[in-house]
């Protein structure tokens, strides 16, 4: 049956563009504004990402999915990483 129906496919144009959220983020991590941008591919969307952002932090995403982390810190997340004892549990 799937035979005789025939769907017709039609293929992305290639000036097609997709939308993207470029999210500028605080110190604290926080999102402090947010740009909609459109963009032929992710390539082309983290260049103009990179344009908007002026050397802050931001997140690139196309809908639900993370493209792209632009920026720099301007302090570490954690200065040290130490692994913690096993504690006993008061399960029993």
């Amino acid at each position: 049956m799937a035979d005789l129906i025939n769907f017709p496919a039609k293929p992305r144009s290639r000036h097609a563009r997709r939308t993207y959220q470029v999210h500028r983020l605080a110190p604290s991590g926080g999102v402090v504004a947010t740009c909609i941008i459109t963009a032929r591919d992710d390539g082309d969307a983290t260049r103009q990402a990179q344009e908007l952002i002026a050397g802050h932090r931001a997140e690139l995403w196309a809908s639900n999915r993370l493209v792209a982390v632009l920026g720099t810190f301007d302090f570490p997340i954690a200065t040290t990483i130490r692994v913690l004892a096993d504690q006993p549990t008061t399960e029993g």
